[in-house]
């Protein structure tokens, strides 16, 4: 596995009741309901994942966390069937 995706700072938010409020919605984490961002490129399981997408490319699948600001293509992180069936946090994946 490399490291080979980057963060770049960002503003995650959402609006309830006409109230923009700071953060991503408790309710998000395998619910893609309220996610901005382009998905075409994206592969794989999202359940477990949360943020802005627009980003990332690449298969998702065993990957999980947040990714807002995150930029790059996951396949070229050379994840191996054996890491995705383990589990692999985002954060493992960033330079």
């Amino acid at each position: 596995m490399k490291k080979t995706l980057i963060r770049t700072p960002y503003e995650t938010y959402y609006y309830e009741d006409s109230e923009r409020i700071e953060g991503v919605p408790k309710g998000i984490t395998g619910n893609l309901s309220g996610v901005r961002g382009d998905l075409s490129g994206i592969t794989g399981d999202l359940s477990g994942i949360t943020g802005d997408l627009s980003g990332v490319i690449g298969d998702l699948s065993g990957v999980t966390g947040n990714l807002s600001g995150v930029r790059g293509d996951l396949d070229d992180c050379d994840i191996t069937d054996e890491e995705r069936e383990k589990g692999i946090s985002i954060n493992e994946l960033i330079k």
